[in-house]
């Protein structure tokens, strides 16, 4: 089935697009050029990136190509999906804004390509599917790891949630990075460079003992990283594709097997806003710089709060 098609282009708007994006277009146009590229794959992409530019423009503040960030892009992509947009529509898009900024990457204007922590979706499967765990959920998904006996497993599930944090931060945490007492994790690799700390709860804390004490009893060698697989080494951490794979094996768990690393992140933000914390801490928590990112992306309001909350009003 082809995909729908979504009419962004507009010749007003898109002379008020960020003038540096607009550079850094025409940057990319000259290299396509250059590769020999045929003038109908460049004239595609050069219609599909001002698209997005416009939609920048229209819904995330009319920011520089060299600002926008994963969450941005995703924003997109599910708007485009929103739209109808298939999965080889998305696919196609995500290939090219990713072409783009690794254009930029190569010119050395970027850091690292935003588009490398979005999963693509698989050829004839819908694009990621964003999930709110709810708290049954969570506490279903606690008994049903209890049961797996594999405390490696159920230390992901829980460590993800509570910290929030992204796969490949995950990824990359060693031991001696983790302090117990202040249940916090110490200068973790995330996204952009950035260091970050990390802070668990209480169950995780006891997973993390529990977990120590198993590969000490086993005098198992896991060079050092928190989670390990026979393919780690002590240059090399367990691979995110891996964290996926258990992220479908919890998910089956408790119904729900679109079930992806970043859900965790969502969930874990979700709860804790429900549950009382401020915006601004949450935020803080998720490293980002703006509370607007996690309002949009981040929370999924408590629908059946409001509902009763309305109804004390009687209108």
């Amino acid at each position: 089935m082809r995909s729908k098609r979504i009419l962004l282009h507009d010749t007003e708007k898109l002379s008020k697009v960020n003038d540096e994006s607009l550079k850094l277009l025409q940057r990319y146009r000259v290299d396509m050029a250059m590769r020999n590229l045929s003038e109908g794959t460049q004239l595609h992409y050069v219609l599909d990136l001002e698209a997005w530019f416009i939609w920048i423009l229209e819904n995330q503040g009319n920011k520089s190509v060299r600002e926008i960030n994963d969450d941005d892009i995703t924003e997109f992509l599910y708007f485009c999906k929103s739209e109808g947009n298939n999965a080889e529509r998305i696919k196609s898009r995500i290939a090219e804004i990713s072409a783009f900024f690794k254009f930029l990457r190569k010119k050395r204007l970027i850091v690292e390509n935003p588009t490398e922590f979005i999963d693509r979706p698989k050829r004839g499967m819908p694009i990621t599917t964003q999930t709110f765990l709810t708290p049954e959920q969570v506490a279903m998904m606690r008994e049903k790891l209890i049961d797996t006996k594999d405390i490696q497993l159920r230390l992901y599930a829980m460590l993800s949630l509570s910290t929030m944090a992204r796969a490949t931060a995950i990824a990359s945490i060693k031991w001696n990075q983790i302090d117990l007492e202040k249940k916090c994790i110490y200068g973790v690799l995330e996204k952009e460079g950035k260091i970050v700390d990390l802070y668990f709860s209480d169950e995780v804390k006891f997973l993390l003992v529990q977990l120590k004490l198993l590969r000490e009893s086993r005098r198992s060698s896991d060079y050092g990283w928190l989670f390990y697989t026979g393919r780690c080494t002590a240059e090399k951490h367990i691979n995110t594709g891996t964290l996926n794979e258990w992220c479908k094996r919890i998910g089956k768990m408790i119904g729900v097997p679109t079930l992806h690393c970043h859900d965790f992140r969502h969930s874990g933000a979700t709860l804790l806003k429900n549950a009382g914390m401020p915006l601004e801490d949450v935020s803080v928590l998720l490293n980002h710089e703006s509370t607007q990112t996690t309002k949009k992306f981040y929370i999924k309001e408590d629908t059946a709060r409001i509902s009763s909350v309305k109804s004390k009003y009687n209108i």
